[in-house]
């Protein structure tokens, strides 16, 4: 079995983050790998990412997609500041 492991996000990295409207998920039952939410985080001041959640029980995981890669954003809360 391959070792697994978890990338999080440098807070450091985030260069600005703005709340917008999320675009519509398709799941009915609310639980999926890519769930939009309404935030976007600037990364190194480049490109904005849209934070996504991935929930498949009663507690969910936040990450943004850079360069293909999930980057959680463990202790990270774009709703704090």
């Amino acid at each position: 079995m391959a070792d697994v492991a978890i990338a999080y996000l440098d807070d450091k990295r985030v260069t600005a983050k703005r709340a917008t409207t999320p675009p519509i998920h398709r799941s009915a039952s609310g639980y999926g790998s890519k769930i939009p939410t309404q935030w976007l985080l600037q990364i190194d001041g480049k490109r904005w990412h849209r934070v996504y959640v991935v929930q498949w029980s009663n507690a969910g995981s936040c990450y943004v997609l850079v360069g293909g890669e999930r980057l959680f954003l463990g202790s990270y809360d774009p709703g704090l500041d």
